[in-house]
């Protein structure tokens, strides 16, 4: 059986295998703060026709049901576990909300508690995030024959949980132990991965030959990254002409040069779920039985903590006890903090984090796919031009500095890679920004918007109607580099339950498009599939047996432990292009040893074995980047419809404004503030259950207007906010699908937030082959 079938007739092809997204925590949790009976009355009073005294009594009931609902959620024994494994600090938060109660007086320090517990809930109620318990992941079947679904959950809410260490912890306690020389001797050091030293010069990106003194000549073309450092150092001493007189002047060597940028010299980490079995490697390395002994021991004991977290989950005071001790483990051996971007919501890094699957078994009926395909094959048309745009950008812009650089000596990767980026990605009028404006434009195009009434709420439309026109107006026959052949859209049902969906009663929402991403390849999500040999098969018939993949630099957007590739193959190469930590010395390729030449025709990057890659597709890794954030449908504007092509809704009702213009920012009190909320609504007719982005925040927050704690949540979010400036965006858009419309259940019968991330191959491919030749 193959692992794509035909999406519909429209000659694309839908992967079998599908990866399902889902909240840890109920959906009709996001109703507990919500408080219809006051917004009601509320809006009775804003329009003069209501009794203030019947407000405030309807006011006082919903804040003192908010607290009361506050003090309970923040008992949950799941919410507590949940909190620990984010922002163990906030944890106070919610253990003065229990022993207070409801009844506590309602200062200022209760108000915060309620605020800092409603931000988290809503998270964990509202959205499809891949992390721990309270957003766990799994695999799901597209059925290619069977009409229906089926939805089997287990009896518990996850099947399998690991606890793994996070890269930066494992780097920190490596680097600790390497300042003892007795274990850095045996650690290998590397040359930086985009240098190469080529007899008595340095060769670096953008600048001539550096002559070298004979003996970091001789030292760094000898950091392989396999010799250990001991063993570096016994060659320069064998050699009386490089004036080594000593082991203490050769590691001195060494280090000046790791100072200099030149080298790294310490475990080389990956960042990846890998790095503790690296570690274990390095600290098997050490040649001498005592020292390894005693490192062993130490990582022994931090990995005995870990543990303990790991047998402590699904009770959240054990895990906080174990958490404690493996915290004062970990900063006991390393002197560190055991906490990284502490209190943030989204950016707390805790030494270990938790990935699990959920319990549950669902295939998903051929009656979703053929309601999808028709109208999802608009948007990835859209997607293939934009790709070929981007593609066409790109070898315009190296094929021009192929030819200024082109002369008597040959084009060096390094050289065209460091140009390029500036060209196309760093200047006001880059072309890729300009095809990403224009893209949207043709969509405004496609669906007329320009001529609708800016206060329509929904344009519906058919897709047998837009496909020609989208294909005249997105023309491109095939994607722009080899793996932008494959797409992966993130589809969210609307419908009340499996039952309801096989009944043919559901609705489906486009999330985000990825163009150009493989997201079965993440190591977040390859861990867990039953066979990811399989997986990485099937990515090869599709874009070719090898990859030459990118050793991302330190910093590099979007790049964590758990978003790294998981599928390496026998034949991928690495490419280093700066300063980064962890290459595969097995992988590695300097792009100062990649030349640049013309191989029938094309732009080709020829490696030092002589395996090559079209040059497009080096550079596919970064274009993949900046597709994302391009990757919009409609422009700005202070209002836009929802709208859906047949059953497929692909754009939101969405509303844009600024902080400044809430006029929310400088409102006082619970009461003032949610009377100021639902005057907000009225003004700029909103729904009652939205999701908010604030330009200063990471991500999307969902807020029930109808709350008085959701009310003042949101505008101590905005006072925060102004701060920055009054002109800080606000971009709201609507709740879909609601609690109500959530259909994947638990045992109870309980319903979640989910998601379903495809992934789609273009019939097209880039060439004839993605493997190097």
């Amino acid at each position: 059986m193959s692992y794509r079938f035909p999406l519909g007739d429209t000659g694309w092809s839908v992967w079998r295998d599908v990866l399902l997204r889902s909240a840890g925590f109920p959906a009709a949790g996001l109703d507990r703060f919500a408080a219809p009976e006051a917004a009601a009355v509320a809006d009775e009073l804003l329009t003069d026709g209501g009794d203030p005294t019947d407000f405030d009594q309807a006011f006082e009931v919903a804040v003192r049901d908010a607290a009361t609902a506050a003090s309970e959620v923040a008992a949950d024994p799941l919410l507590r576990e949940a909190v620990t494994w984010q922002n163990p600090g906030a944890l106070v938060a919610l253990e003065r909300l229990v022993s207070g109660g409801p009844d506590s007086p309602r200062n200022n320090r209760r108000r915060e508690r309620e605020k800092t517990l409603l931000l988290y809930w809503q998270r964990y109620c509202g959205k499809s995030e891949t992390i721990g318990f309270f957003g766990p992941v799994s695999w799901a079947a597209l059925a290619e024959k069977t009409p229906d679904t089926r939805v089997d959950p287990g009896p518990a809410l996850v099947a399998k949980r690991k606890v793994i260490f996070e890269s930066w912890a494992l780097e920190a306690y490596a680097n600790q132990v390497g300042q003892d020389l007795a274990v850095r001797r045996w650690w290998a050091p590397l040359l930086a991965p985009h240098l190469v030293v080529d007899g008595r010069e340095l060769i670096r990106p953008l600048q001539p030959p550096t002559p070298l003194p004979a003996p970091e000549a001789v030292a760094l073309a000898s950091c392989n990254g396999r010799t250990p450092a001991w063993q570096v150092v016994q060659r320069l001493r064998d050699d009386p002409a490089l004036g080594v007189r000593s082991d203490q002047d050769g590691f001195l060597l060494l280090d000046r040069m790791v100072q200099r940028g030149l080298l790294s010299w310490d475990a080389t980490l990956p960042m990846s779920p890998d790095a503790e079995r690296t570690l274990w490697t390095r600290i098997a390395a050490i040649g001498d039985a005592d020292v390894r002994a005693r490192v062993s021991a130490d990582f022994d004991r931090l990995c005995a903590a870990r543990d303990a977290v790991a047998a402590a989950a699904g009770d959240p005071e054990k895990l906080g006890i174990a958490m404690v001790a493996l915290n004062a483990e970990f900063t006991g051996v390393t002197g560190q903090e055991s906490q990284r971007n502490s209190g943030q919501m989204y950016a707390g890094r805790t030494v270990v984090y938790e990935e699990t699957t959920r319990d549950v078994e669902l295939v998903l009926g051929r009656a979703l796919v053929d309601e999808l395909a028709a109208p999802l094959a608009i948007v990835l048309q859209a997607a293939r031009w934009l790709t070929a745009e981007f593609g066409r950008a790109c070898a315009d812009v190296v094929a021009e500095l192929y030819e200024e650089l082109h002369g008597t000596e040959p084009v060096r990767l390094g050289d065209v890679w460091r140009l390029a980026q500036g060209l196309l990605f760093s200047v006001e009028d880059s072309p890729t920004g300009s095809i990403a404006a224009d893209f949207t434009a043709r969509w405004s195009r496609l669906f007329g918007l320009d001529s609708l009434p800016t206060d329509q709420a929904e344009l519906q439309l058919s897709s047998a109607e837009l496909a020609g026109r989208a294909a005249e107006v997105f023309a491109a026959d095939r994607p722009g580099w080899t793996s932008a052949r494959v797409h992966s859209p993130d589809i969210q049902i609307c419908a009340r339950s499996v039952e309801a969906m096989n009944r043919g009663e559901f609705q489906l929402v486009l999330g985000e498009m990825h163009p150009a991403s493989i997201p079965f390849d993440s190591a977040v999500f390859a861990m867990w599939h039953a066979d990811p040999a399989a997986l990485r098969a099937a990515m090869d018939t599709d874009l070719g047996p090898a990859r030459l993949r990118l050793l991302y630099p330190e910093g590099f957007p979007r790049q964590t432990t758990r978003t790294q590739h998981g599928l390496d193959g026998p034949l991928d190469g690495q490419l280093g292009v700066d300063q980064a930590r962890g290459a595969n010395v097995d992988l590695l390729v300097s792009m100062s040893t990649v030349l640049v030449d013309r191989v029938d025709g094309e732009l080709t990057a020829v490696l030092p074995d002589g395996r090559s890659w079209p040059l497009i597709d080096v550079f596919g890794h970064l274009l993949g980047v900046l597709l994302l954030d391009s990757f919009k449908l409609l422009a700005p504007a202070p209002h836009t419809p929802r709208i859906t092509i047949d059953r497929l809704v692909v754009a939101r009702r969405t509303w844009r404004t600024t902080v400044g213009e809430t006029g929310l920012t400088e409102v006082k009190g619970e009461r003032e503030r949610f009377l100021a909320v639902r005057r907000w609504r009225q003004r700029l007719g909103l729904p009652e259950r939205i999701f908010v982005k604030i330009g200063t925040e990471t991500k999307p927050c969902y807020l029930d207007l109808r709350g008085p704690l959701y009310a003042s949540t949101f505008c101590t979010m905005l006072r925060t906010a102004a701060k920055t400036g009054d002109q800080v965006s606000v971009v709201v858009s609507e709740l879909l699908p609601g609690p109500e419309d959530t259909w994947l259940p638990d045992a109870a019968g309980q319903t979640y937030v989910s998601e379903l991330r495809l992934q789609i191959t273009d019939p097209a491919p880039h060439r004839t082959s993605g493997e190097p030749t």
